[in-house]
């Protein structure tokens, strides 16, 4: 009994010592660990980010951003909430300091240990010192505009944040709502392809607004799907612009234009996907912005005159510029762009996108007032038609046959030119009484049917392209054709 009882005592002995020297080794590496970080603190050098702001930037070796931030004293010793509400700004590490060491917090995982699935990256900490350090590869670190909150206050600012969002999306999906009304009452293909590039539009800020981070639980590459979102939604609205303008043909230089953004847009994505460096997003990004702006401009500088393309332009100016300026501020980091923020951006959104539909719905009753009036135009042609048909066939049986003995003998040639000349004038009467078109779309016509093409016709009746394209296009809708081929299979019938 007495050797049984030695033994156990040797074991909790030898059980003390192996704590004691766990312990030791424990606290030795800690205190190893603590001293390294300090160091490496101590070798950076802080600056201000702003006059306003306590928070402090700099920069290591490594290229690594480091932030300093102070902790308000009644905050000290309480679970915190430190969120920086942007998708742009991840993958950083907080550390904090508790019982003289400083430590590293985890990502999304609560106090308890538990994971968690955020709108945004959370770190969850207590902390007994005035200072916490942040640390991460971006260079963008939203300008010190993060939360750092108290966990119970941090659900209310949760909250207030998710109403907004609902009422920008609401007002969203308001809009579409509006559109497919449009379409139901108009069937008009313009008003199909604007509601595809709104839904477009939609789901690129939905990842901004953190929704695919929330979905995915970080498991997701939310630039590459904006990479790959946002060329398609600018290509979205090309198509939208050139069947709002009804443009005929797309000039050659345009038609290469786009070709080479197609190719540009998948070179760079595929170079994003294989490195994941953000200088290939960045530059998607404002490829796709700046081939909308050129857009715009060549809108606006051939349709000047039509309401409804002034406030598509604008509108779509605005956003594209709006969009650009966000884009910069992030990552080049320029931090005199950084005025322009998300929700600053919900209401200039929601501005613009309403002048838009509403020139859209200007458009829209436009080509139904135009429909219906050629719809009364015909009706009342084919009775004009008919009428006159009655008296020519009641005027040949009134005018006397000649025989041959009795004309009178013309040239050939001046035969030929009265006969040419005689046609001319025969087809502009019917134009003018029949399709009621007004001189210049005649002559726009006759070249038509000439064989010219509108360069051709604008040179000879001395007027600018845009302008003959406008008579073109109005000629066309009074004659109910949609190509020149059209109009020359027309031209046979008319005589």
């Amino acid at each position: 009994m007495k050797a049984i009882h030695c033994r156990k005592k040797w074991s909790i002995l030898t059980i003390l010592i192996t704590l004691f020297l766990l312990s030791s080794v424990t606290n030795c590496l800690g205190q190893t660990n603590n001293d390294q970080f300090e160091n490496t603190i101590n070798q950076l050098h802080f600056e201000a980010l702003d006059n306003d702001s306590k928070t402090q930037l700099a920069k290591d070796n490594e290229g690594n951003t480091w932030l300093k931030i102070t902790v308000p004293q009644d905050l000290l010793n309480k679970p915190l909430i430190l969120q920086f509400p942007t998708i742009h700004v991840n993958n950083y590490n907080i550390y904090v300091k508790q019982k003289g060491l400083w430590g590293k917090t985890s990502i999304n995982t609560d106090l308890q240990g538990g994971k968690i699935s955020p709108q945004y990256q959370e770190n969850h900490f207590i902390t007994d010192h005035e200072i916490i350090y942040f640390k991460s590869k971006s260079p963008y670190v939203h300008y010190g505009k993060f939360i750092l909150v108290e966990r119970g206050e941090h659900r209310s600012i949760m909250l207030n944040t998710i109403i907004k969002i609902e009422v920008f999306y609401s007002l969203f999906l308001l809009s579409i709502a509006v559109i497919f009304a449009l379409y139901s009452l108009f069937k008009e293909k313009v008003i199909l392809i604007y509601c595809i590039y709104i839904i477009s539009v939609f789901f690129i800020y939905l990842i901004e607004d953190g929704a695919l981070y929330f979905l995915c639980n970080k498991k997701c590459n939310e630039l590459l799907v904006l990479a790959i979102l946002m060329p398609i939604s600018c290509l979205i609205f090309s198509v939208f612009i050139y069947y709002f303008l009804d443009i005929q043909k797309l000039p050659a230089k345009l038609k290469y234009f786009y070709l080479f953004q197609v190719l540009l847009y998948v070179v760079l994505g595929i170079l994003f996907y294989q490195t994941n460096n953000p200088q290939y997003f960045i530059i998607i990004v404002n490829t796709t912005l700046v081939s909308t702006l050129i857009t715009l401009a060549l809108v606006s500088k051939y349709f000047k005159e039509d309401i409804s393309v002034r406030y598509i332009t604008f509108s779509f100016s605005v956003i594209a510029l709006t969009s650009m300026t966000y884009y910069l501020s992030i990552f080049p980091g320029n931090y005199y762009l950084s005025f322009v923020e998300k929700d600053k951006m919900r209401i200039i959104y929601s501005i613009a996108f309403t002048l838009a539909s509403y020139s859209l719905w200007i458009k829209a009753k436009k080509l139904k007032t135009d429909h219906e009036n050629l719809r009364t135009e015909l009706e009342h042609l084919k009775a004009k038609q008919a009428k006159k048909t009655y008296d020519d066939l009641k005027q040949k049986e009134a005018t006397p046959i000649l025989f041959p003995e009795q004309r009178e003998i013309i040239p050939t040639d001046t035969n030929k030119a009265l006969s040419d000349k005689k046609e001319e004038i025969s087809y502009k009467d019917i134009l003018r009484e029949k399709y009621f078109c007004t001189d210049r779309e005649i002559d726009v016509i006759l070249g038509i049917w000439d064989g010219l093409s509108n360069q051709e016709i604008a040179e000879k009746l001395s007027i600018s392209l845009s302008t003959t394209k406008h008579h073109v296009s109005n000629a066309y809708i009074k004659l109910d054709v949609k190509s020149r081929s059209q109009a020359l299979i027309l031209k046979d019938t008319l005589v």
